[in-house]
């Protein structure tokens, strides 16, 4: 009869207590305390209720990560800025000129927001305590999506309507110069947070259609790969080129809505919803870590979502 060494090499280990969910995926152990053979398994992503901002917005800036954010602006004409640390969000003494319609990139205490509305061209850099403006883009340009880091950073896309430009620039912590465009102008798009020279850009709006197509950015051109399943515009995402989630915004013939697809850097997958459908959402983090914050259900909100994706559980072998 076949042992469990016989086939692992190895004797099932004795703990006291369980290890934790994550640590412990694809082993098997025994609980001496509880008496119990047992063995963790990751399951599907879930969405969790984060915390609610002090200010309602739509079409920010924010930057960073799921435990750790920074938001700025927004609709309708915001311009107070508030942090996140995972459970709860706070107003921060300082503000940005730029005030809706605009790319973010970065981290919680060194982010930039970019283009936008009004002038189109003004990059904001934020140090974790104050803004300060730097070099203008060379494209005029609002609801762009960026990425990347305050001295890698990269923005490519947006209008507004009907003329909706595919131009790239990137950022080398002093200035902005253009590079190769889009295959296809689009505006409110979705990208990945990942850095200036692996990114994708998801989906979209016009003039006209609203777009599914996604195209790869590997730091000199763009190359158009797998389509999301759900054609969309107004919405955002989180991850890198190879593992992202795009949530919310608004699809043809809707008002908003909770799709959720991840990207595993080949095919898209749709996953859990979001618990409440919005446009004009925030979106940060990565593609197993990401923040949905903000945003119009239609009316603005305040509240954020928190993604897990895998979510780890710990079972007990049972004999029938």
């Amino acid at each position: 009869m076949a042992t469990y060494k016989g086939i692992k090499g190895v004797k099932v280990e004795t703990k006291t207590s369980d290890p934790t969910a994550s640590e412990s995926e694809a082993t098997v152990w025994y609980n001496s305390t509880g008496d119990a053979l047992k063995y963790s398994i990751a399951g599907a992503g879930t969405w969790a209720a984060g915390g609610s901002s002090n200010t309602g917005r739509r079409y920010m800036s924010i930057a960073g990560t799921q435990t750790a954010a920074v938001t700025t602006g927004g609709s309708p004409a915001i311009t107070a800025t508030e942090t996140y640390n995972g459970t709860a969000w706070t107003d921060v003494s300082a503000t940005a000129s730029n005030t809706h319609n605009m790319g973010g990139l970065g981290t919680q205490t060194a982010a930039m927001a970019v283009a936008g509305a009004g002038p189109g061209v003004l990059s904001e850099t934020w140090n974790g305590t104050s803004w300060s403006e730097g070099n203008d883009l060379t494209q005029v340009r609002t609801m762009n999506h960026s990425c990347g880091t305050t001295t890698a950073g990269l923005t490519a896309g947006g209008g507004p309507a009907p003329v909706v430009v595919g131009k790239t620039e990137t950022y080398n912590g002093t200035s902005w110069s253009e590079q190769n465009d889009m295959n296809t102008d689009r505006e409110a798009s979705a990208g990945s947070t990942g850095v200036n020279t692996a990114a994708v850009w998801v989906a979209g709006v016009g003039p006209g259609p609203y777009f599914a197509s996604v195209e790869e950015w590997d730091g000199t051109s763009w190359t158009e790969v797998n389509n999301v399943n759900s054609a969309r515009a107004y919405f955002s995402g989180a991850g890198t080129s190879t593992s992202c989630v795009v949530f919310g915004g608004v699809t043809p013939g809707s008002a908003q809505v909770n799709l959720v697809e991840k990207y595993d850097g080949t095919s898209w997958t749709e996953v859990a919803d979001l618990a409440t459908a919005k446009f004009g959402n925030g979106g940060c983090g990565t593609g197993g870590s990401a923040l949905s914050a903000m945003g119009a259900t239609p009316t603005t909100s305040t509240t954020s979502e928190e993604w897990t994706d895998p979510v780890y559980t710990i079972k007990t072998v049972t004999v029938s």
